[in-house]
């Protein structure tokens, strides 16, 4: 069987990170960012607009939907549309804030679940 994955990781954390990585890239998303529900950042792709700050306003911007795209949240995501996904990992809630785009990818909380569960 040929793997897939040209880079993974045994640390649940990283291998989520690498994860959002691939899953930017193959969405066109600017970034990823995985926030438990005091946007916390959990883990999150390695390029684009500050996924801290993404992270910190997810848990808001989800109630939001569809957020807009003016002050602070303008500033965080640098005038690009953001979408914030809830979802559980085993018993946590948590959101996942995509900045920029395609819209959820199927399986996302899934693979997510799997990695880090």
């Amino acid at each position: 069987m040929n793997e897939r994955r040209v880079q993974r990781s045994a640390h649940p954390i990283k291998a989520a990170g690498l994860y959002l990585d691939a899953v930017a890239r193959r969405g066109a998303h600017d970034a990823l960012a995985l926030a438990d529900a005091d946007g916390l950042l959990l883990a999150g792709t390695t390029r684009g607009p500050d996924i801290e700050a993404l992270a910190a306003i997810a848990p808001l911007a989800a109630d939001a939907q569809p957020a807009c795209s003016d002050g602070l949240l303008g500033l965080v995501t640098r005038g690009a549309a953001l979408q914030v996904w809830p979802f559980e990992v085993g018993l946590s809630s948590c959101y996942l804030a995509a900045v920029g785009g395609a819209p959820k990818p199927p399986g996302l909380e899934a693979d997510l679940n799997r990695i880090l569960g």
